[in-house]
C-alpha cells in the first residue's frame, strides 16, 4: 500500500466539552460508585468527580443533602440513585431510607 499523501491526512476533531462536562460524563458512565457506604447506613463517603475530593458525611447531615443535590443538578442523579439501590440490595435495607430522604429533599428544593 502506498504511503499517505499530504491531502489524505485525517481531520482532527477537537473536543469542545469543558473539563467539568468530561468529568461528569466519566463519572456517570463509570462502573465505580459515586458514594461509598459506611456503618449501618449512618455514614457515607461521597466522591466529588469535579474536584476529586472524597467527603465524609452523616446521612442526616444537611451538607450531605446539599452535595447530593448539587451533583444531581450537574447530571449525576441517575448514578446516585443507582448507587443507593445497589447499597440497599447488597449491604443494608436502611439505605432505602436514605434514598427516600434524598427524594424528599429534592422535592422540597423544587417547591422553593
Amino acid at each position: 500500500m502506498p504511503p499517505l499523501k499530504g491531502s489524505q491526512k485525517k481531520a482532527v476533531v477537537k473536543d469542545t466539552r469543558t473539563p467539568e462536562e468530561i468529568a461528569i460524563q466519566f463519572a456517570a458512565n463509570s462502573k465505580n460508585h459515586t458514594m461509598i457506604p459506611m456503618l449501618d447506613a449512618a455514614y457515607v463517603r461521597v466522591k466529588n468527580p469535579l474536584t476529586g475530593l472524597d467527603h465524609h458525611f452523616s446521612t442526616v447531615d444537611p451538607s450531605f443533602f446539599e452535595m447530593v443535590y448539587e451533583l444531581s443538578q450537574k447530571g449525576l442523579q441517575q448514578k446516585i440513585f443507582s448507587d443507593l439501590d445497589y447499597f440497599t440490595e447488597h449491604y443494608d435495607v436502611k439505605w432505602n431510607n436514605v434514598k427516600n430522604s434524598i427524594l424528599g429533599y429534592f422535592k422540597a428544593k423544587e417547591n422553593q
